[in-house]
């Protein structure tokens, strides 16, 4: 076991000495910001990821291989019937995605969460020796270390100099055949009309957040990019769900769609948020269903505002009607979640 603060030791230096050692291990670092883990196997990076932040699934629902609810299916199936079974390696097995596929989604993954750890500068670590022998299947795809923290340090760097407002709002200005420009820029310059905000044309182009905003920012000090003159007024949804993955599919279904999302972990926060953004709608996901609805319509703020339950059966009892919720079925179909919330573009 190695364990130190970061203060203490780079976590990329960690990295590249457990590869060169060629050591199997599960690496987890916990900061203010949050919490990760790498997993490494004889020195090659398997997976990373952090949370708050995204997970696999999300990435294959982003670049389009998979469906919300073929994403939750498979979780379902993972838990219940293959444990410790690698969500794309179940994928794969299922020929739902091809290895090409995986192995795209797989480096957006590690890379972006390398480079979110990479940027916590205070916290703790634990290196713990990890079987290369268990019976956790492999994917088939590892990374090799070195370059990945090379690749995650390079973004990081990028990130820093420079980035745009997630809200922000920009418009074509310039012509961009004028200009040697990556396929990522290319891709956010296709889709940048005027109406989407910046982090819904990260969400649209399949891009890690962070990335998408420095491009954008790139792409306005060329003069490609500016900021609309007028901007849309996107309905404000509050996500309040146990589940992070739960949390972050429908954060990706709604900016994509151009709605403004608050994602809420705890019950502290989310009520905070309730009192202080006034959202259009709240989505809740989770356990003690009841109880939240009781906190939440307790709330000067939060008295009428449209309560929807995403749950794998109806809640029943009195207070359903009395307390004015709503359902979405869980696991949810993309359509089921934007006809529930369509009223809300209406309303403005």
């Amino acid at each position: 076991m190695i364990k130190g603060t970061l203060s203490e030791l780079d976590l990329g230096e960690l990295l590249k000495a457990l590869e060169t050692a060629k050591r199997s291990a599960i690496l987890t670092v916990k900061a203010r910001e949050g919490w990760g883990r790498i997993h490494l196997n004889i020195g090659r990076m398997v997976y990373a990821r952090t949370e708050p932040g995204p997970h696999l699934g999300e990435y294959l629902v982003r670049l389009g291989y998979v469906s919300l609810k073929e994403v939750q299916d498979l979780v379902l199936l993972q838990r219940n019937e293959n444990p410790g079974t690698p969500l794309g390696q179940l994928a794969l097995s299922r020929k739902i995605i091809t290895e090409q596929d995986l192995r795209e989604a797989l480096f957006y993954q590690v890379i972006e969460a390398i480079a979110t750890m990479l940027g916590w500068k205070e916290g703790t670590f634990v290196a713990e020796g990890a079987d290369e022998n268990a019976s956790q299947v492999p994917l088939p795809h590892t990374l090799e270390t070195r370059a990945a923290v090379l690749e995650a340090a390079r973004r990081l760097d990028e990130w820093h100099r420079g980035s745009v407002d997630p809200d922000e709002v920009l418009v074509l200005a310039g012509d961009p055949t004028r200009h040697s420009l990556p396929k990522e820029a290319w891709q956010l310059l296709e889709i940048a009309d005027g109406a989407h905000r910046a982090r819904s044309l990260a969400v649209e182009a399949g891009l890690s957040e962070e990335h998408a905003f420095h491009l954008l920012y790139e792409l306005k000090s060329r003069g490609l990019l500016r900021p609309a003159t007028v901007a849309p007024e996107d309905p404000l949804v509050l996500i309040w769900a146990e589940s992070s993955l739960v949390r972050r599919l429908l954060f990706v279904l709604l900016e994509r769609e151009r709605y403004r999302t608050l994602i809420a972990p705890d019950q502290e926060v989310a009520l905070r948020m309730i009192e202080r953004k006034r959202p259009a709608a709240v989505l809740l996901e989770g356990n003690e269903l009841p109880e939240r609805v009781r906190q939440v319509r307790a709330s000067a703020a939060g008295k009428y505002v449209p309560l929807w339950l995403i749950s794998e059966q109806p809640p029943r009892g009195l207070w359903v009607r009395s307390q004015r919720v709503q359902h979405i079925r869980k696991p949810f179909e993309e359509a089921e979640v934007l006809d529930a919330l369509a009223p809300l573009r209406r309303s403005i």
